[in-house]
């Protein structure tokens, strides 16, 4: 089957700033928004159609050549981060890359997933070489799961969760597991007594609760202010924490011409300018030109969220 084609130097972006992971080397894997999901809070839009396909649906020598290409400009990110523009488990080349960008640095290899593979064995086998995986798990039962997350029509709650503890049984690195929180649907307390059992059940090392601070799928899918977050962590329990804004490391002034990294990292997911400055070393004077400049140029469109402005590459 033919692979789908992405412009050459897409496939890895950043380091960008993460909330979860400091600063994150992205590996994209999939073609834009292949997913098992169309979840209302996505960062980069709606999902026209889910699916369960796996196949490699970039070229593996085009992924690697280009991982291999950016390590070696010297780069020390915090992470190397399999994830991107949709469901990187989908593709079924991703044990490989994974063993690959292992043997290619000592920066440890995460893994994003939102979670609803878990259950296949196949998935499982292709992420034991991962020294992290950030599952997520947004919702506590069927409604909750159908109103949040909009699975594909094979995939049910239960599925879902019974994959997530058949890989905690299996998997012997790390899990960070993510709970989304969504205004109006899981952001009660009854919803943490329901949430309660199934994190219990999978037994995570860390518990990231966190809520939309970038621009969502849907304008319904409002963020949940920063004390009911903390609140909701404390009922659920287990050492659930809500993620802080990244923290900025101290990096030298790079002026040289990085519209072109500025623009596959804004592709990906909107960012803020600070979040540009960090993520790529850059002086904020320097992004704020940059970003003024491409906006008048047509390239880029702005977009306010939770008092921020974040900006994104128009299609």
């Amino acid at each position: 089957m033919p692979r789908d084609k992405k412009p050459p130097g897409s496939l890895i972006y950043g380091p960008v700033p993460s909330r979860r992971l400091g600063h994150s080397l992205g590996v994209d894997i999939v073609s834009y928004k292949t997913c098992t999901y169309d979840c209302i809070y996505c960062q980069i839009g709606r999902t026209s159609r889910t699916t369960l396909f796996r196949r490699p649906y970039i070229e593996l020598e085009e992924i690697l050549a280009e991982l291999e290409d950016r390590l070696a400009e010297g780069i020390k990110p915090d992470y190397i981060t399999i994830g991107g523009s949709g469901e990187p488990c989908l593709n079924s080349d991703i044990g490989h890359i994974i063993k690959k960008a292992k043997k290619l640095s000592d920066i440890e290899v995460a893994v994003l997933t939102n979670g609803s593979l878990l259950w296949s064995p196949e998935v499982q086998k292709d992420l034991m070489d991962a020294d992290l995986v950030l599952p997520s798990m947004d919702a506590f039962d069927e409604e909750s799961f159908r109103k949040i997350n909009r699975p594909h029509k094979d995939i049910s709650f239960d599925k879902m969760l019974a994959g997530l503890v058949d890989f905690r049984k299996v998997y012997p690195g790390r899990i960070w597991l993510e709970i989304f929180i969504v205004r109006g649907i899981n952001d009660t307390e009854e919803a943490m007594a329901a949430f309660e059992p199934c994190v219990k059940a999978v037994a995570p090392d860390k518990i990231h609760i966190n809520t939309s601070v970038r621009p969502p799928a849907e304008d319904f899918a409002g963020r949940v202010p920063a004390q009911r977050l903390e609140h909701l962590a404390s009922v659920l329990g287990h050492g659930a924490e809500v993620i802080a804004d990244f923290k900025e490391k101290a990096c030298a002034e790079n002026e040289k011409n990085m519209d072109g990294e500025i623009l596959a990292m804004l592709s990906r997911r909107p960012c803020t300018a600070s979040d540009i400055a960090a993520g790529l070393c850059l002086a904020d004077e320097y992004v704020a030109r940059r970003i003024s400049e491409l906006s008048e140029a047509g390239v880029l469109e702005a977009r306010e969220s939770g008092g921020r402005i974040y900006y994104l590459k128009k299609n």
